[in-house]
Parts: C-alpha cells; sequence; structure tokens
C-alpha cells in the first residue's frame, strides 16, 4: 500500500464513524480542463502487487496508435479530477445470499472510493435495470440505496444493459469516471453484447472495477437468515452455475479492457475487502493526459509502458474514441 493511498484510506476509516465529518470544511482543487484532452488513469505495481509510488511523466511512453504522445501528470498542483462513481449491483433471486453481504457495504462508498469531492449513484439489475440514487455525495443517501437492494426475478441479470445505462448517463460527467460491478462474472439475458458494452464504456472513458462472487459459491456457504424465503441450498441452481462455467467471462473482459481490476469474493469481509482495495487503487494511481493530434478515426489504441523497469506491471484502458469521451 502506498503512503498516499494509506492516508487516504486511515482518513476514509475515521470519517466512517466521525459523525461531523461530513460537514466539515475542506479544500478541493479545481480540475484542469482543457480542449481535446485524453485522460489515461494508469496503476502500477511492483512484482509483489504492491503500488508503486514516485514516478513522474518523463517515466512513461504512450502511444496512441504506435504514435509517442507528450503526457502530463495530474497532481495537487494542476487539479486533481474527482471521480463519479456508479455502482451496479446483481439482484437476481440467485443472489439473495450475496446481497446480504453488499447490503452492509454502502457506508463504505463515500469515505474510502469517492472521497469528499466526488460523487455516486446506485443501480440494481437482475431482469430489469432499476436506479435506486442517482450521483450524490450524501452518504447517508448511498448507504440507504445500497441497505434497500432486494432479489427481484431468478434466471436473468442483464448485466450488459445496466452498463449502457451507465455510459448513457456519464455523458456529460465531468472527472473520473468509474464504474463499480459486485455480481457474478458473466451476463444473463442482456438485449446487447459484450463487444457494444466495451465500446459504451470506451467512449465514455469509464473505468470498470469488480467484485464479483459465484452463486454455487454462495449459495453453500450461505447461513439461513442469509436465505429467509428458502429451505436451502438450491441443487437446480447449482448445476445450473457449474454448466455456465466455461462461457465468457465477461467481467474479466470489462475490467481488463478498460484498466480496472476485479476483487472475487465469497464470505462478508471479502466484499468489504473488495471496496477498500478498489479505493486504495483508485487514489494510488497515476493520471496521465495527452492532446492527440487530429485523426478522423473514431477508436485509437492506447499502449501505456515504462521502459527498462520489467519490475514494475503497468495497466490501463486500452482504448479511446473520438467524439463525446474528449473532455470539453
Amino acid at each position: 500500500m502506498t503512503h498516499r493511498a494509506a492516508a487516504f484510506l486511515i482518513c476514509g476509516l475515521q470519517s466512517i464513524t466521525a459523525q461531523d465529518a461530513a460537514h466539515a470544511p475542506s479544500f478541493q482543487p479545481s480540475f484542469r480542463s482543457e480542449t481535446g484532452i485524453v485522460q489515461v488513469p494508469v496503476s502500477v505495481t511492483d512484482i509483489r502487487g504492491g503500488s508503486v509510488e514516485g514516478l513522474a511523466a518523463r517515466d512513461f511512453v504512450v502511444l496512441s496508435d504506435g504514435v509517442r504522445q507528450e503526457v502530463t501528470l495530474d497532481s495537487s498542483d494542476t487539479g486533481v479530477a474527482k471521480i463519479s462513481l456508479a455502482v451496479a449491483v446483481q439482484t437476481s433471486g440467485i443472489s439473495t445470499p450475496a446481497l446480504t453481504k453488499i447490503r452492509r457495504i454502502g457506508g463504505m462508498i463515500q469515505p474510502l472510493v469517492i472521497g469528499s469531492g466526488g460523487e455516486a449513484a446506485v443501480l440494481s439489475f437482475d431482469d430489469e435495470v432499476a436506479w435506486l440514487q442517482d450521483f450524490t455525495s450524501d452518504s447517508a443517501a448511498i448507504q440507504r440505496a445500497v441497505k434497500d437492494l432486494k432479489p427481484g426475478a431468478y434466471t436473468q441479470a442483464r448485466m450488459f444493459d445496466a452498463i449502457a445505462e451507465v455510459s448513457d448517463r456519464m455523458r456529460h460527467r465531468p472527472g473520473r469516471k468509474v464504474l463499480l460491478v459486485i455480481s457474478e462474472s458473466r451476463d444473463r439475458g442482456s438485449k446487447i453484447n459484450l463487444e457494444q458494452t466495451l465500446e459504451a464504456l470506451g467512449r465514455q472513458g469509464i473505468e470498470v472495477f469488480a467484485a464479483h462472487y459465484s452463486a454455487y459459491a454462495t449459495t453453500w456457504i450461505a447461513k439461513p437468515e442469509d436465505l429467509p424465503d428458502s429451505p436451502g441450498p438450491n441443487l437446480l441452481a447449482i448445476f445450473t452455475e457449474l454448466g455456465r462455467l466455461g462461457k465468457v467471462n465477461a467481467i474479466e473482459a470489462l475490467t481488463q479492457g478498460t484498466g480496472g481490476r476485479d476483487y472475487p469474493f465469497v464470505k462478508e469481509r471479502g466484499v468489504e475487502n473488495a471496496i477498500e482495495k478498489v479505493g486504495i487503487e483508485l487514489h494510488s494511481q497515476y493520471l496521465l493526459s495527452f492532446s492527440p493530434r487530429g485523426d478522423s478515426k473514431e477508436m485509437h489504441r492506447i499502449d501505456v509502458s515504462i521502459p527498462g523497469r520489467i519490475d514494475l506491471r503497468v495497466r490501463s484502458r486500452r482504448a479511446w474514441w473520438n467524439g463525446p469521451e474528449i473532455r470539453p
């Protein structure tokens, strides 16, 4: 854990229990907004997985379609972008045991992930997509929305359709755009496909993080109180889940394609750990920016590296799009 991320985490944990923290005044620098700027959040870790501090803009090489770009590194001096976070939670009936654990993490979102200057929204998806809370900085409102998550229909979980709605709603939001998906690793019944979903995310520059679970595993370890309306584990659901394990892992594709990360969990502490890790990573990332040259192409590939440092691992988004995603 880096010093800056550790400090943010400690302050966040303290604010969960401090009654007056939400009302305390704080200085928030304005985000540097320029014409034609593409922002690339970059995670850098060592071989042990720990975040790496102290790098400068000159340490990075950013290629757009193979052409090196002149990059700047956003900092507290230039203005750090505020976070807009959408939390999308699967609420299919098969998710009932997991929802018991997920309902308890609402109070962690504001202090640990978005910070005092950011905003979060909460939505659920099963056979329908429902917005439970629009973007707000009110930690209590975020917590209520997560606590009120209720299981719906058994069969469907329209993850891709939910993400498409998030992308559309984030179209004109300033700052950093982040999506946290808490669900199984696979889509069930969406009208759009994975490729269309990745394009929607790419056009808006949304970074996807995930906390995923297996309905098979959570059903077996569920306590009786986690399944109040069920006589016990649904064996048919378990065998159905086993049969789906060979399909495409949507969560892996979404997180890797956008530069985010997936944190699988089974038990309650697992999902709490996932939220903590997402917060630490978001506030440990390097925010690189560049001004692209004029080009009629719509989609552009991004490659980020740190030459000469084979001991480091670099993770970032894979593409950027001309048009809405570039900041006005």
